[in-house]
């Protein structure tokens, strides 16, 4: 079963009409039954005819109707012969012949109309989601091209020669955790790389120290992400013994709460 050709025959408009035949209604609902594609076509055609006709629809006055049948029964007595014969003659009026004719052409009309709309819609429908689509695409491709600017700059850190690695492993309080500092020594730039660390509960963030001659200074706050293995630039410093993490309250503490350590690396000489 052809269910695109059968859908494009038109029968479906016909069906939605009721001008189709007792044997092609029957067809429409059987098919429809086991073809969920037609049924959704079906049900598509009449909305779009329950559309059209609220779009389009005009209801006479009464008196225009009534002068209507007034003019076609005055048509008939003037038309009716005066004697009858046994031959029974085609006593059609040419005035019916013409509102019917009037109104087939309406029919046709209409249905054309219905078939055209419907097709537009569903091309409207198909050019909607492929500018989605394409609009998709587009946020993936900034998304992808501003993770390959971060990897690129990362990969400059990591590969420049001036880059000292200092490697803070986890303390009594979190054996497991470990973080990594990159410290270019010519232009004092510190970067930090977040290999394992538990996720902060909320109102509480990881704070980074440098120790400088014994004493702990603010090396800046790490925001942490799901996933996130990036390098976080944190504050420059000229010289440093230490790095060390706590967790403190967001925002960070004036000084370490050396109760919360999770992490610390000695800079090698």
């Amino acid at each position: 079963m052809d269910s695109k050709a059968y859908i494009e025959s038109g029968i479906l408009e016909s069906y939605a009409l009721g001008i189709c035949t007792e044997e092609e209604q029957n067809e429409v609902e059987k098919l429809c039954a086991q073809y969920p594609e037609i049924k959704t076509e079906l049900e598509q055609v009449q909305q779009a005819i329950n559309e059209y006709s609220t779009l389009y629809s005009k209801t006479p006055q009464p008196i225009i109707k009534q002068n209507i049948f007034d003019e076609i029964d005055q048509l008939e007595q003037k038309n009716k012969p005066k004697t009858e014969t046994k031959i029974i003659a085609l006593n059609t009026n040419p005035y019916k012949f013409t509102i019917a004719a009037s109104l087939t052409l309406f029919a046709l009309s209409l249905i054309g109309n219905i078939i055209i709309y419907n097709k537009y819609k569903s091309a409207n429908d198909e050019v909607i989601a492929l500018n989605q689509e394409k609009n998709q695409l587009a946020d993936n491709f900034k998304t992808n091209q501003v993770k390959l600017e971060i990897m690129n700059k990362d990969m400059a850190v990591l590969a420049n020669p001036m880059v000292q690695k200092v490697m803070m492993k986890g303390v009594a309080k979190s054996p497991e955790s470990m973080a990594m500092i990159y410290w270019n020594t010519q232009s004092k730039e510190v970067f930090i790389e977040i290999k394992k660390l538990p996720m902060p509960d909320a109102g509480r963030q990881y704070q980074l120290w440098a120790i400088v001659d014994g004493k702990p200074v603010d090396a800046g706050m790490i925001t942490m992400t799901e996933g996130d293995s990036s390098l976080h630039k944190m504050k420059d410093f000229n010289t440093a013994q230490a790095f060390a993490i706590t967790l403190e309250k967001e925002g960070g503490s004036a000084s370490p709460t050396l109760a919360e350590m999770y992490v610390m690396g000695a800079v090698s000489l």
